[in-house]
């Protein structure tokens, strides 16, 4: 199936491998995100390509003598041209190139020129983007891509590369990989899931320099070039149907001494005391979160720390609060969706709605809080979607309330509970590519359109105007404004919440006077009638 990429037989003939994670670069005009993302701030938040570092972290274990490139194309002027120039200088033997979902045709764009520029080096891809649509990215003639790795990658990659230097090609039948064949796809044996994290060794972020991440924010919308990121498990015990985590069974967590190794690596060599945990979960089970929040406050003192991917609101008790706080929290996220106990039924999130919004208040009291809401799942009608609008109008310290609309993807339950059509199922993977949270004025790109009332009530119109509610009545709730600044004030300067505002309102011209005008809106007391907003619509 597979060409003789490398000489048979040459076994130290693989000596450089140059990994590239997909992004939109910085270039002004924005190129292939323009249409769809009219230069958003949302695509310049990141963090570091930590599932690349750990590719080479694990590759190092057996092969100390590869070098490694990592291109993190957010960082880019302008991608294309830095990966012409590094095949030309650097001469790779094995390309790697890795996208999330909503990267996809920036995907496509820097494969194709990978594959114009380097037409005989081996190339491979894997992350989420390739493992849920391989059919779809090897479904070229020549196909772009020579082989994919499906889920984790670390054992898988390892393996690879070790086939390659030993057999001077790729392999057809490596464990947890699919390859073209014979005009398809072959689909080999999965790999199962690393069930112990420990064997990992920490990323290796010697291959990235922080001051490439300059003017890019991390997702606590503070900057990517003075933090270290850390993961402290993989999976969820959770099923949420419109996420990939679901396709996992449980919590796998690292040592919680492993992890304190790590963050004593970076605070004492590198002197970073700012740090995001990207854990699905962290506070699943509370007793390893606890652990590890105890050691940062024993070892670390003086660190900032942010949860900026989310933590489990009703698993959370007042003595992890306690520890969050002593341990140094600024930032942490809580993923609510709905406050429709039918629908957290029907998305298999099964959150406890009313002890989710006494922590959600608990939190925002004392941390920049974030919190995740969604509209707009199948069978979701109109009545449902301001019943949440008004749950979240009632978090009044909330600083960063983030309303999605809901996004489908391929390789998630929600995408085979649809069970879409080739054309639905084409209009979907369009849909991906768009901002998650496109401006008021402009189209949702809601999936909604393209199926029956019957299965999805809301259509784009409906969308448009609950998106609408929620900007007069929970983003500009004068006294959200005011209280979340007086907690914002713990932690950041004026300066640093007006950046915050810059990404949070995805407006990169905000500024001080902005921020002055939402602190003049008139704060109303509790006694002062609201509005019903579900006759607002």
């Amino acid at each position: 199936m597979t060409k003789g990429f490398i000489g048979t037989g040459a076994r130290s003939m693989l000596k450089k491998i140059f990994l590239v994670d997909v992004e939109f670069d910085m270039t002004t005009d924005g190129r292939r995100q323009s249409e769809k993302w009219d230069n958003q701030l949302q695509s310049k938040w990141s963090h570091h390509p930590l599932g690349l570092m750990y590719l080479v972290s694990s590759t190092r274990k057996t092969h100390p003598d590869i070098e490694f490139k990592i291109l993190h194309t957010i960082t880019c002027d302008n991608a294309e041209e830095d990966i012409k120039n590094i095949i030309s200088e650097f001469k790779p033997d094995l390309i790697g190139i890795r996208a999330l979902s909503i990267c996809s045709g920036e995907f496509k764009a820097l494969a194709e020129l990978v594959r114009k520029e380097a037409p005989k080096t081996p190339f491979v891809a894997g992350g989420p983007y390739p493992s849920a649509s391989y059919e779809y990215i090897l479904d070229f003639s020549p196909p772009l891509i020579d082989l994919i790795v499906i889920g984790e990658g670390e054992i898988t990659f390892v393996e690879l590369v070790t086939w390659l230097r030993e057999k001077g090609s790729l392999p057809s039948s490596l464990m947890g990989t699919v390859v073209p064949f014979e005009g398809g796809v072959k689909v080999n044996e999965s790999r199962p899931i690393i069930e112990n994290l420990d064997i990992i060794p920490a990323p290796a972020y010697d291959v990235i320099k922080l001051e490439d991440y300059r003017g890019i924010s991390n997702h606590a919308l503070q900057s990517a070039d003075s933090c270290a990121f850390i993961e402290t498990s993989r999976g969820c015990t959770y099923k949420c149907y419109y996420c990939h985590a679901a396709l996992s069974k449980t919590v796998r967590r690292r040592s919680p001494q492993l992890v304190l190794d790590e963050i004593s690596e970076h605070y004492h060599a590198r002197g970073i005391r700012d740090f995001v945990f990207v854990d699905d979960i962290f506070n699943v089970p509370k007793k390893t979160g606890k652990a590890i929040l105890r050691g940062i406050i024993e070892l670390f003192p003086g660190v900032r720390i942010n949860f900026s991917n989310g933590l489990r609101a009703d698993q959370l008790d007042d003595e992890f609060l306690d520890l969050l706080e002593e341990a140094g929290t600024v930032h942490l996220a809580l993923a609510i969706e709905t406050a429709i106990p039918r629908l957290q039924k029907l998305i298999v999130k099964h959150l406890n709605i009313v002890k989710a919004k006494e922590v959600v208040q608990k939190c925002s009291k004392r941390f920049i809080t974030c919190a995740f809401f969604i509209v707009g799942f199948p069978s979701e009608t109109m009545e449902e979607a301001m019943e949440t609008v008004n749950f979240a109008k009632d978090l009044t310290h909330l600083a960063q309330p983030v309303l999605s609309i809901c996004r489908v993807y391929r390789g998630t339950p929600l995408f085979d509970a649809l069970d879409p059509t080739p054309e639905q199922a084409r209009l979907i993977d369009e849909q991906m590519t768009v901002a998650p949270h496109s401006k008021l004025a402009e189209s949702n790109y809601f999936y909604g359109d393209f199926f029956s009332e019957e299965k999805v009530p809301l259509k784009g119109d409906k969308i448009t105007n609950i998106r609408w509610e929620w900007m007069r009545n929970v983003t500009l709730n004068p006294n959200r404004v005011h209280n979340s600044y007086k907690v914002m004030k713990k932690f950041f300067t004026d300066d640093q919440v007006v950046n915050f505002y810059k990404n949070f309102m995805d407006n990169p011209n905000f500024s001080k006077k902005d921020l002055d005008k939402l602190l003049k809106m008139k704060v109303k007391h509790e006694s002062e009638p609201t509005k019903n907003l579900t006759r607002c619509v």
